[in-house]
């Protein structure tokens, strides 16, 4: 068992209540945001300090915490009081998520205490909420690892690079017309991941490599290239 697959069922589970889930957003599993709330949730495979020592870093920024764990095999309420007992001091939340062939899914075991830190780091949970805000359509998994992210500021180069393949070389203002981020010009020149080549000054088009951005991030490529073609000309 994966920790990934433990993030399908929560996000289903925090979807149908109504929250907009995230993957992989500023070393967070999985955020979930319904108005002002946001919840932060981090998967294992297992309980362990460690996972403890993680969930309340996370509470830091203000928000409510969960664990989510696979469900054990032999779980029953009273041979897991004194866990129980441990996490609700701590004031987290907890999920067990039933892992199945035909269908998993994922319950509330324990809703987590208002928390109140005698010290919240507004600028964390100030960068989280920009970050879900900047992403349009997550194709994150929670729980991945060594696996490519997409960010709000990848989502920003990849519509750059769909305007580029349809449109031809550019100048920001061009792009800017076409829908790139108002930031475009920093964004070409920075050239994070090497996907502009600038042929000219203030002309911009793509490089070898950012002709593969589909490669990696075909649902992104997608979804942006429709939104370019809407600007154009029929």
């Amino acid at each position: 068992m994966k920790e990934y697959e433990l993030f399908a069922p929560v996000r289903d589970m925090f979807e149908s209540m109504g929250y907009r889930v995230n993957a992989e957003v500023k070393d967070c599993d999985v955020t979930a945001v319904k108005g002002d709330e946001l919840i932060i949730t981090e998967l294992k495979r297992s309980l362990s300090v460690n996972l403890l020592a993680q969930a309340l870093d996370r509470q830091k920024t203000g928000a409510n915490v969960y664990i989510a764990v696979p469900k054990p095999k032999r779980y029953s309420p009273k041979t897991f009081r004194d866990t129980l007992y441990v996490i609700k001091k701590l004031e987290l939340g907890l999920i067990f998520v039933n892992l199945r062939d035909e269908f998993s899914y994922a319950e509330i075991i324990l809703e987590p205490q208002e928390f109140k830190p005698v010290s919240t780091n507004y600028k964390k949970k100030k960068a989280i909420i920009r970050e879900i805000d900047g992403r349009t359509i997550d194709t994150n998994t929670g729980g991945v690892h060594c696996r490519k992210i997409a960010t709000a500021f990848t989502e920003k180069c990849i519509n750059i690079a769909c305007i580029l393949k349809e449109c031809g070389p550019s100048s920001p203002k061009e792009l800017r017309a076409l829908g790139a981020d108002e930031n475009c010009a920093a964004i070409l020149r920075r050239n994070s991941y090497g996907w502009f080549d600038r042929l000219e000054k203030g002309i911009y088009a793509l490089s070898e490599k950012g002709t593969s951005v589909n490669d990696d991030y075909p649902e992104l490529c997608g979804y942006y290239t429709k939104r370019v073609l809407s600007y154009l000309p029929t």
